[in-house]
């Protein structure tokens, strides 16, 4: 009779646990299905806004976070032009995640941009702080110009208003930067990491307003500008 009544006892707390652990698994599963979307966060993103970027997603109505398809959402991102990578990660707690990488603005010429990945695009927002083209770059050399000219720092690209394509007989990848600050920069794309230097070289002219060459030569000379 003991030894029944322990057997009852066993099944009986063995039949406990499995409910309670099928209603664990049951309130798991309603308050998964039933969860929407509690926050979205956006990282990486400087040309686009946070708000641009949700309504791409189709995100914006914060819909229940087992129906988010995270390829679907990377797919939406990817049709803008402006971005290159997109990282999305979600959590049980309704926590969404949206890293964007984007593609760089090089320069703007008329109301178009180029940008980093060789693409051209127009947009109907202004972007600030971009340079402009203001002739044609040859279709041989633009695909060279665009690597070279993300070797320069951001502060810097800041400081040039304006790029002119100044080819010479000798040299047919020499190109003017127009500063923010008056001056004027030659350089050639083989050395153009050389105005990453500028905020140096800047406090060594003085008051002077001029033409600063570093297509040639090991040193920087300065010439008055006479127009």
């Amino acid at each position: 009779m003991k030894k029944r009544k322990k057997i009852k006892k066993i099944k009986f707390k063995s039949f406990l646990i499995l409910v309670f652990i099928l209603l664990i698994i049951g309130l798991l599963i309603y308050y998964y299905t039933t969860l929407h979307i509690t926050n979205i966060f956006v990282k990486g993103n400087n040309l686009l806004s946070e708000q641009e970027i949700i309504e791409e997603a189709e995100l914006i109505d914060y819909p229940k976070i087992y129906e988010v398809d995270i390829n679907n959402i990377k797919n939406k991102l990817l049709q803008n032009d402006l971005i290159n990578k997109v990282t999305i990660n979600k959590s049980l707690f309704g926590k969404i995640t949206i890293e964007i990488e984007e593609n760089k603005i090089v320069y703007k010429t008329n109301n178009n941009y180029m940008l980093s990945n060789g693409k051209i695009i127009s947009l109907e927002k202004t972007i600030n702080n971009i340079p402009i083209l203001i002739n044609e770059i040859d279709d041989d050399i633009i695909d060279k110009f665009i690597k070279k000219f993300l070797l320069i720092n951001d502060d810097i690209i800041t400081k040039i208003s304006n790029i002119l394509y100044a080819k010479s007989e000798l040299d047919d990848e020499r190109f003017m930067f127009y500063m923010n600050d008056g001056n004027y920069v030659y350089i050639t794309l083989s050395k153009i990491e050389l105005i990453n230097s500028y905020n140096e070289i800047y406090p060594t002219l003085g008051n002077k307003k001029g033409i600063l060459y570093l297509d040639s030569g090991n040193h920087f000379q300065i010439k008055e500008n006479k127009e």
